[in-house]
């Protein structure tokens, strides 16, 4: 798996993890990773994401993280 895909693997699962015992796990696990002497690069792609993202909020283009969940349990369950 390429590094970039791993990472949002990876992030995908931290957020979603309700459990305070594990996240404190994998802080400490990772804990002595140095965030601020670890660039956040983007692709051009992602910048465009974000971009149109965020014209979306502007917009009111967007549904509840509920609303969310409850179209992707009526996909799901097709």
């Amino acid at each position: 798996m390429e590094v970039d895909n791993l990472k949002y693997d990876l992030l995908d699962k931290l957020i979603s993890i309700e459990d305070h015992h594990l996240l404190e796990k994998v802080n400490d696990l990772i804990g002595d990773v140095d965030i601020n002497k670890v660039p956040f690069k983007t692709t051009k792609d992602q910048k465009n994401m974000f971009l149109k993202s965020e014209e979306d909020i502007r917009n009111g283009d967007f549904i509840s993280d509920e609303e969310l969940n409850e179209e992707e349990d009526k996909w799901l369950n097709e």
